[in-house]
């Protein structure tokens, strides 16, 4: 299928805005969750970053950042037919992000079409934007996928926050273009090279979605 995806611009003020093609300023889904995160998760990560210490923390911050952008840049890649291990910005692609794209490589022929990759969507309903991975055929179902990698080897306990991205991304597709898509697949490789693929049904997490949503608009009218 032939979608035609908006191409919106950000930008930054507590977070990252969407500019939507009627001039209205929507907050991203990364946004909106990262503002309602949970406070057990919070104190959490702030714990971690005090047994590391701040700028030890920052350093395996941003290289984790890193890794998850050239591992999701090796994969577009190869969706687009193009040379994955061609150099990224001047340099060899890191042998580690190499050899974790090629572990996700044996969950991404899973994958039947193509309909887009890194699509900006917006809900007017939700008034949330934002930018998903990918949007396709798995399996022969039609999903909104999103690529990961993780330090550890995760369970679906840790990653409900990436299901509640999964269901924005689906609602603003299905709003925009008429589709039905209920299904998100996260695609994920750890450090250790494990790769994982987590099915989720996303009706199942369109009211935990909206209540963050509110909690977001509860959190910024209030400040």
């Amino acid at each position: 299928m032939n979608f035609t995806y908006p191409d919106l611009s950000t930008v930054s003020h507590n977070g990252r805005w969407y500019e939507t093609p009627t001039g209205i300023y929507y907050p991203s889904i990364t946004t909106i969750l990262g503002h309602t995160e949970p406070e057990e998760k919070r104190l959490s990560l702030q714990r971690w970053k005090d047994s590391l210490g701040e700028e030890e923390a920052t350093r395996v911050s941003k290289a984790a950042t890193d890794r998850g952008t050239n591992v999701h840049l090796l994969a577009e890649r190869f969706f687009k037919g193009e040379d994955v291990e061609a150099p990224i910005d001047g340099r060899p692609v890191p042998p580690a992000d190499l050899a974790s794209f090629k572990a996700l490589k044996t969950k991404l022929k899973a994958v039947n079409e193509v309909w887009g990759q890194e699509c900006a969507l917006y809900s007017e309903e939700l008034e949330v934007a934002g930018r998903c991975d990918f949007v396709g055929v798995h399996r022969s179902i039609p999903s909104i996928i999103d690529f990961k990698t993780a330090s550890r080897v995760k369970g679906h306990d840790d990653i409900h926050d990436y299901k509640l991205q999964l269901t924005f991304y689906a609602q603003a597709h299905n709003e925009m273009f008429g589709t039905s898509i209920e299904r998100g697949v996260i695609l994920m490789v750890a450090d250790t090279g494990f790769p994982l693929e987590f099915v989720v049904d996303l009706r199942e997490f369109t009211a935990p979605l909206r209540e963050r949503v509110k909690s977001f608009w509860a959190l910024t009218l209030n400040t």
